[in-house]
């Protein structure tokens, strides 16, 4: 049995689309773990995955991501589930109307752990900053493309991830396979 520990539905649809192939399934569990407070989204995401194992003593998979915005210096970081919690769209769009550099990049980690293994998966999308609201989520993704056809926003509306392609878990699902 391997689980994914989040309370996130759009990360699990997102992992599900891109492991069905694979014949790989997992069970999403939820409870509270402590996030610690770091730069780092690898720091943090391995962190999560040492407290989940402590708890249910079984293969998991947890994951995290960290938004990168060079017109603002790397803000939020890891801090994004932080900015959500207190600004509205309007606020996060205030914030970046007038950034010249539109790009953001979103850092996706993802942590397996079991009794005798830590791997990390990493990867990185490079997205655009739009300059009006589009979509009901959480702030920042009303205005984040990463196609730019359809926000994060408008893709989670209609419950489909908005990458096609997923570097992060492909790399999970064929070293999963191979062990």
């Amino acid at each position: 049995m391997l689980y994914y520990v989040t309370s996130n539905k759009e990360k699990i649809i997102t992992a599900k689309k891109h492991l069905d192939p694979h014949n790989i399934s997992f069970t999403p569990k939820t409870f509270p773990i402590t996030e610690i407070q770091s730069d780092s989204i690898e720091e943090i995401t391995r962190d999560k995955a040492n407290q989940a194992f402590e708890i249910l003593k079984q293969p998991l998979l947890v994951s995290d991501h960290g938004w990168d915005i060079p017109g603002l210096n790397g803000f939020p970081g890891p801090y994004m589930k932080y900015m959500n919690e207190w600004f509205s769209s309007q606020d996060f769009l205030n914030l970046t109307k007038d950034l010249k550099d539109r790009t953001i990049i979103l850092h996706d980690v993802t942590c397996f752990k079991d009794s005798e293994t830590t791997k990390v998966f990493k990867a990185d999308f490079h997205g655009t900053l739009i300059k009006e609201l589009r979509g009901k989520a959480d702030p920042a993704m009303s205005i984040v493309t990463f196609d730019n056809i359809k926000t994060v926003a408008e893709y989670m509306e209609e419950k489909i991830s908005p990458f096609k392609e997923n570097a992060v878990w492909e790399e999970f699902a064929e070293w999963y396979i191979k062990r």
